[in-house]
């Protein structure tokens, strides 16, 4: 038997894209490569791309130039957001050697044998689920978006949204299932949407009380998580159905992006501060451990300084358990980047360490909370790099670390308490029950 050609594929970016990243992988390795973690020595090389902002472009062109210093003799396939909404940009440099569209990561084993890409084409729908060598998976369960927000390019990147089958989202799930995966997260690009596309539609909650019904689910050895859900698309259903199972992770992520309901009326957002002030309220009286997460954005064309108080100000008097934080970027062909008001970098850049700051503060604030009680940990295959030592992921999105040399489960109740490590990592035990 002949030696594997070395492979590797690395992301940039969204769940989502770890999702393809992931199913790429399995293609390769079932044509036949030996699938690497890093670029040395490799025979191949495929990098997934984001768009997002300026500068996921600008990383994914710097990571370019650097993997054709590390592996000179590799082919190097670009694909991903970048590569579809605009391939030119990854041509010009003459470091790559071939560009594929979102249409074409499904076909990237047959397409190395020397058929030529179509960048630009429709992304197809979402792949079975991927094998995976760690204790959690995502899932892309849908895809594209069709909302229009006035600052972002994934329409363009990824197309209209479209929704992965019932019965196919089921049989991923039941694969996950018997590998004996201890969590899945459910991602999309706009996945709240998922369903209203097929035929018949359905929603979110209802996949839930399907997923109920058609699978064994059990607390004690598996949890579902739900990715990023837009504020309007939490609806009484949706909680009702969190309220029944215990084995969806309590943990919500909601874009917010402004505090300022006329920069969300610029944005193309539908709902107002209210909107979201009433609903993080009303999650935090149901569940007041649950993870409250959130995007925000700084210095969107035309945001005063009075716009970005708002924003803090709606943080502050708000219990969320942290931000994502995006300096706008102006993405081209959207409508906000034709605007005149843009804000200055500098402006924007003093906006985002404010955020950051009261970033850090929820942060703590939430992790405080949760010392002393006992929650759901999710035991991860790798270790910790410098420490050695097992961690543990909680259905409420908080990282610690287990006493060194124990052999446990995927999926353990644990106790948290304060950081008692250089790492500023929580701690966790062992405990004997939720």
């Amino acid at each position: 038997m002949g030696v594997k050609p070395r492979a590797v594929v690395l992301t940039l970016g969204c769940k989502v894209n770890q999702f393809d990243s992931a199913a790429m992988a399995e293609s390769l390795r079932a044509a036949g490569y030996e699938v690497a973690s890093g670029p040395s020595g490799a025979d191949l090389v495929v990098l997934n791309t984001c768009t997002v902002t300026q500068k996921a472009d600008q990383e994914a062109l710097s990571l370019i130039r650097r993997l054709k210093r590390l592996a000179p003799a590799a082919r190097l396939v670009v694909t991903g957001c970048l590569a579809e909404a605009d391939p030119g940009l990854l041509t010009a440099a003459g470091q790559v050697d071939l560009v594929l569209g979102q249409a074409d990561k499904s076909r990237l084993a047959s397409l190395l044998e020397g058929s030529q890409g179509s960048p630009g084409g429709p992304a197809p729908e979402a792949a079975a689920a991927p094998l995976s060598e760690r204790t959690r998976a995502f899932y892309k369960i849908q895809d594209g978006c069709s909302a229009g927000c006035a600052y972002c390019a994934v329409p363009r990147a990824r197309g209209p949204s479209r929704s992965l089958g019932l019965e196919a989202v089921l049989g991923g799930l039941r694969s996950y299932l018997e590998r004996g995966l201890a969590e899945v997260a459910l991602c999309g690009i706009h996945l709240g949407v998922w369903g209203r596309d097929l035929d018949p539609p359905y929603t979110l909650a209802e996949l839930l009380h399907i997923l109920a019904g058609e699978l064994e689910l059990d607390a004690a050895s598996f949890r579902l998580r739900l990715s990023s859900l837009e504020p309007l698309e939490v609806d009484d259903e949706l909680l009702a159905a969190f309220e029944m199972y215990d084995w969806l992770a309590p943990h919500f992520h909601l874009p917010l992006q402004s505090g300022s309901d006329r920069v969300l009326e610029l944005m193309g957002r539908p709902y107002r501060a209210a909107d979201f002030r009433r609903l993080v309220e009303k999650l935090n009286r149901a569940w007041p451990l649950a993870a409250v997460g959130t995007d925000v954005m700084a210095g969107f064309p035309g945001e005063t300084d009075s716009d970005f108080q708002a924003t803090l100000d709606l943080l502050a008097n708000l219990s969320v358990s942290y931000f994502h934080i995006f300096p706008y970027s102006p993405r081209p062909g959207t409508p906000a980047a034709a605007r005149p008001d843009q804000v200055p970098e500098h402006i924007k850049r003093r906006r985002a360490v404010e955020l950051k700051k009261a970033d850090q503060l929820a942060r703590l604030d939430f992790a405080r909370r949760n010392w002393g009680t006992v929650q759901a940990g999710l035991v991860e295959n790798r270790p910790h790099p410098a420490s050695g030592r097992l961690k543990v992921l909680t259905g409420n999105y908080l990282t610690a670390l287990l006493p060194p040399g124990l052999k446990v489960p995927p999926l353990i109740p644990v106790t948290l308490s304060p950081p008692d490590n250089p790492w500023g990592l929580m701690e966790a035990e062992p405990a004997s029950g939720l």
